[in-house]
């Protein structure tokens, strides 16, 4: 997986880069079923100094859609932490759709009507 990295207005700490890096491995490890080339991740860490504001907006391109969250808070940490959940949480409904999982539950569930009626 590529990614880009990018901080505007504030220089990196070692923990958050420490932090960014734990974040972007465990979404690896995710993509695991997708070509390395085909997937993209791009983090970009503003902060407003005038009323110590961080937003953070995460894009990340897969084959066949783009993901995208964006945050906005006071601490660093939770920003980065609260995007990357996002951003997982949608990996996740991708990788359930394109595996065909919305089908597999309705018939289930109408075959669980049937067996009521």
């Amino acid at each position: 997986m590529n990614f880009n990295i990018e901080f505007k207005g504030c220089a990196p700490q070692k923990e958050i880069q420490k932090l960014v890096k734990e974040l972007i491995t465990r979404i690896e490890k995710k993509t695991k079923g997708f070509s390395p080339d085909a997937v993209f991740l791009r983090l970009l860490v503003e902060e407003n100094s005038v009323r110590t504001l961080y937003q953070v907006s995460i894009t990340m391109k897969l084959p066949e859609k783009t993901l995208a969250a964006k945050e906005e808070r006071h601490e660093l940490k939770e920003t980065i932490r609260d995007a990357f959940a996002e951003i997982e949480r949608q990996l996740d409904a991708h990788k359930a759709t394109l595996r065909g999982e919305p089908q597999w539950k309705r018939r289930t569930k109408r075959e669980k009507i049937r067996q009521r009626r």
